[in-house]
C-alpha cells in the first residue's frame, strides 16, 4: 500500500491558506496547543489530517502544512500507532496471522498448552498430552 501525496495546486492552495504559519491548530485531536511558527523553505511539510494508511483522502480539507517539528510530532505519536493499530484489527478480522507464531509448541495459537504446574494438554477438549 503505497501513500498517496497531494497534488501541486493542493499544495499550493494549502499553503495560501496557512498565510506562512504552521497549521497545527487544524489538528486538533494531536495538538492542544498551537505553536505559531513561520515556514521556511526547509520547513515546510503537507500532511494529512486524517492519516493517509485510514483514510485515502487527498483533498484540501484533509492536508495540513506543518513545521518539520509539528510534523515528526504528529506522524511518530499518532500516524504511526493509530495505523498500526488499524492494520492488527484488520488482519484480525480477515483471519491473517503470523505463520511462526502457529509454528510455536506451546504458544497461543497452538493446540498444545502447558500449565503452571508443567502437565501439558490439550487446548480443545482439556484432555491429558
Amino acid at each position: 500500500m503505497t501513500r498517496l501525496n497531494f497534488t501541486t495546486d493542493t499544495q499550493r492552495q494549502a499553503l495560501a491558506r496557512s498565510k506562512g504559519i504552521c497549521e497545527c491548530h487544524l489538528i486538533p485531536h494531536v495538538f492542544k496547543v498551537f505553536c505559531g511558527l513561520p515556514l521556511g523553505n526547509a520547513n515546510t511539510f503537507f500532511e494529512h489530517i486524517d492519516p493517509d494508511g485510514l483514510r485515502k483522502d487527498n483533498s484540501l480539507s484533509n492536508c495540513a502544512v506543518l513545521t518539520r517539528t509539528c510534523w515528526k510530532f504528529k506522524t511518530h505519536r499518532f500516524d504511526q500507532p493509530v495505523v498500526a493499530r488499524a492494520k492488527r484489527i484488520s488482519d484480525k478480522h480477515n483471519g491473517v496471522k503470523d505463520p511462526w507464531r502457529q509454528q510455536l509448541p506451546g504458544g497461543r495459537d497452538s493446540f498444545l498448552k502447558k500449565k503452571i504446574n508443567g502437565r501439558v494438554v490439550i487446548r480443545a477438549t482439556g484432555e491429558r498430552a
